[in-house]
């Protein structure tokens, strides 16, 4: 079928070269109508042989014209996606040093986290760099949970100390009083890690806890402390796998932040309420 086309459109070359030579004959004999009318017939086949080309021009401007708005999309969603990105760390940043003031929960900052995650994939960022993005608040939430961890037991040494060395006083009983004393050299070796903090980078929330290990525990002391660490180690784990605090981490924060929480887990692991004593 091309091939015919070709063909028609050589023939039509071909008479529109024919009349052109004839106008000219036409006119030179001052046969003006003639002249004309075999004029009218030159341009009929220039636009028969030339139109479909013109055609094709317009189509190759236009796709040009595709290709140049497909490179500035292309431009433009690469800007969007690195202010995707500078937003998601600024907002990493915020909710990981504001969560202990901004009155939000760390579901909810959980849940705003997810939702940046979400848009950064929209924007195409491989899964590695939102993972880095992430891995400073995960981090700072491991020191959360590390510093919980050593608040929490060392309110519980000092007041079960206190409240043995009070009865054990009141009811001259040597027994409570060589409690405390035991207390007192458990709290005598205690050396948390109070510059935990600064080492956000590098740091091995496992190894800080084992380090800071309690030791000259009872039986039942010792288990509460496992049973608190395991815990600890697990739920940071978790969360450090998924590059974002899990519900079950996001709900412990909230539930054990402040020394309200710190009484109830110490009630779960040891039965003991350090509020009763006041």
């Amino acid at each position: 079928m091309d091939k015919i086309r070709e063909i028609l459109l050589y023939f039509v070359a071909a008479m529109a070269i024919f009349a052109l030579i004839c106008a000219v004959y036409q006119a030179m004999n001052e046969k003006v109508a003639a002249g004309g009318l075999l004029s009218a017939i030159f341009l009929v086949c220039v636009l028969v042989v030339f139109l479909p080309k013109l055609e094709i021009l317009e189509a190759w401007g236009v796709k040009a014209h595709l290709v140049r708005t497909l490179n500035e999309a292309d431009e433009i969603l690469a800007k969007l996606r690195r202010l995707a990105v500078i937003n998601a760390k600024s907002t990493y940043e915020a909710v990981g040093i504001g969560q202990r003031w901004d009155g939000h929960s760390a579901v909810e900052n959980q849940a705003r986290l997810d939702e940046i995650n979400a848009q950064l994939a929209d924007f195409g960022v491989p899964e590695k760099e939102r993972r880095d993005l992430a891995q400073g608040y995960i981090r700072l939430m491991g020191f959360d949970l590390y510093m919980h961890y050593v608040r929490t037991l060392e309110r519980y040494f000092i007041f079960k100390r206190n409240v043995l060395r009070m009865v054990g006083e009141r009811d001259k009983n040597d027994g409570m009083k060589a409690e405390a004393v035991a207390y007192d050299e458990v709290l005598k070796d205690w050396k948390p890690n109070n510059k935990l903090f600064h080492q956000l980078g590098t740091y091995s929330l496992e190894e800080e806890l084992t380090r800071v290990q309690p030791k000259g525990l009872s039986d039942s002391d010792r288990r509460g402390v496992e049973a608190f660490r395991s815990q600890i180690v697990r739920l940071y784990k978790d969360s450090e796998a998924r590059a974002g605090l899990t519900k079950e981490a996001a709900s412990y924060l909230d539930t054990y932040k402040d020394l309200g929480g710190q009484d109830k887990r110490i009630i779960e692991l040891f039965g003991f309420n350090p509020s009763e004593t006041r």
